[in-house]
């Protein structure tokens, strides 16, 4: 199959742009949140271990922070409810270990500064609530929540600026020729 030049030229910078959109995007969604990870602590539900986020009692809390809970990939996580109210904009499960399996809320927008939350979750049946109390602090983002919030952007002016200059030197070269 044989292309004209004006059929490569569009090919060769379809590929540029989608290989610079693709590792951009890739790297901002894997290595980059707009979300606090709490620290954790462990407590015991039916004789099992679980790990909740934030911990109970915890205050200073940033207004960003995801909740979690880690607990064995065997036990079933239902009813989580939030007082005040939260509503989620992503929930995501996944293995921390052999046996394990931390299912993380993503609050849909930012906590209330200096107010106290309660977490009520049943496990495994058994009822389980723990509370925390944000920070009184202002909320100061930084680089990683920038990125991660505006990640599809940045990818898409990235593979537009790097389309423009490959075709500017495939067509500086093709003039020299």
């Amino acid at each position: 199959m044989n292309f004209s030049k004006k059929q490569l030229f569009a090919l060769s910078l379809a590929l540029v742009f989608s290989a610079s959109f693709l590792i951009v995007f890739l790297t901002i969604l894997f290595t980059q949140s707009a979300y606090s990870m709490p620290s954790s602590y462990v407590s015991v539900v039916n004789e099992m271990d679980i790990t909740l986020g934030p911990p109970p009692n915890s205050t200073n809390i940033p207004i960003n922070t995801a909740i979690t809970v880690d607990a064995l990939a065997s036990a079933s996580l239902n009813d989580l409810h939030v007082t005040p109210e939260v509503n989620f904009a992503n929930v995501a499960s996944g293995t921390t270990g052999i046996l394990t399996y931390r299912t993380t809320f993503y609050p849909a927008k930012l906590l209330e500064p200096a107010t106290s939350y309660t977490i009520s979750v049943t496990i495994e049946g058994a009822p389980t609530s723990w509370s925390f109390t944000t920070t009184t602090e202002p909320f100061r983002p930084g680089i990683s929540y920038y990125l991660a919030t505006n990640e599809l952007w940045i990818a898409l002016s990235t593979a537009v600026s790097a389309t423009a200059i490959a075709g500017f030197a495939m067509w500086v070269k093709g003039r020299r020729v």
